[in-house]
């Protein structure tokens, strides 16, 4: 799994193939319907699979919004935008804070100009919970439950030419992904030191084996002896899409008595 370093980059790489060769980007996203499960339930790389509001039709639509695109210029990396982008990230994700507004109920305005000036337009995407680069642009792209679709817009809008990403962890979600986009943008002569988490993102150990339509996993480990043998096992509580929960347990690990 990448490091959050590589995590950034990857996503400016993902949104780049976006806007330069949205055909290709839409032959990718297509691939990916078949997460897609029942109850609307999306099954994401290395995540906990989240209930979306439309469905694989969303899914759907920002594939024929991509083959309609023509290739339009990458976006240029802007440091003060990524420490902007960062920031944000560090700042929430350590408090479990959704939305554009800081802890200090800084907004995104507020935020760019700590760090420089901009020009002509800005735009924020947020994301939470991904560890695959891919997925979260292509979250962004389809844009599940907004009818306006203007994170889609932003990301294939010719007018913005800059951008600036930021990740990290997040307490609630697992991850927050950040993505500002400027017009222009031009950074302070000194710009503050923003760190970025150490340490690699790690995928849901269970979701390879996620339980269909399930939306969120509580684990209970127990310890058992049994004829002489040590025997820990997990009970897993399944929250489903509906609203029931199942539970499935199986044996984590064994042992002999010493």
């Amino acid at each position: 799994m990448p490091t959050y370093a590589e995590f950034i980059q990857e996503i400016f790489h993902e949104v780049n193939q976006a806007r330069t060769n949205p055909h290709e980007f839409a032959d990718r996203l297509e691939s990916t319907l078949s997460q897609y499960k029942s109850n609307n339930a999306k099954h994401r790389p290395g995540a906990v699979p989240i209930v979306t509001r439309e469905g694989v039709g969303a899914a759907k639509e920002a594939i024929q919004a991509l083959r309609s695109s023509e290739p339009i210029q990458a976006l240029t990396w802007s440091e003060g935008l990524g420490r902007a982008s960062q920031a944000h990230c560090n700042d929430t994700g350590s408090l479990g804070i959704v939305g554009h507004i800081g802890s200090k109920e800084n907004t995104l305005q507020d935020r760019l100009e700590y760090f420089g000036r901009w020009s002509e337009c800005i735009a924020e995407a947020l994301d939470y919970g991904s560890v695959d680069a891919f997925e979260t642009v292509s979250t962004f792209l389809i844009d599940d439950g907004l009818s306006t679709r203007p994170h889609r817009n932003a990301l294939l809008n010719p007018r913005f030419n800059k951008v600036g990403i930021g990740a990290a962890p997040h307490t609630e979600y697992k991850t927050v992904i950040s993505v500002v986009l400027a017009g222009g943008f031009k950074d302070k002569d000194e710009l503050e030191q923003v760190e970025i988490a150490e340490g690699e993102l790690k995928p849901v150990a269970e979701v390879d084996e996620w339980l269909d339509g399930a939306v969120k996993l509580t684990c209970e480990v127990r310890t058992e002896t049994e004829a002489g043998k040590t025997v820990k096992k997990v009970k897993k509580y399944w929250e489903m899409a509906d609203g029931t929960t199942q539970i499935t347990e199986s044996t984590l690990e064994q042992k002999e008595e010493a």
